[in-house]
């Protein structure tokens, strides 16, 4: 895992944490954010991420963890 996945990581368990505890409710209105914005790029990119090895369950929740960190890699393996 490199640098960008490990802080997509820890910004995940930050959010979580936050939620639990309700520290700030502005941390809950960007994790909203987040969760949204990732599923628009599944819907966005779901040709491309259908067309990867991995089965659709583990795109779709690779997606909402990661991100274009996760569909950047199939877009250029796709291009070859």
């Amino acid at each position: 895992m490199y640098n960008g996945k490990i802080f997509t990581v820890v910004l995940w368990v930050v959010l979580g944490i936050n939620y639990g505890l309700n520290f700030s409710t502005w941390l809950n209105y960007l994790a909203v954010l987040l969760l949204v914005i990732h599923l628009l790029e599944f819907i966005f990119f779901f040709k491309t991420i259908k067309g990867s090895d991995d089965n659709l369950i583990k795109a779709f929740f690779q997606t909402l963890i990661f991100g274009i960190l996760y569909i950047g890699p199939i877009k250029k393996e796709q291009n070859k």
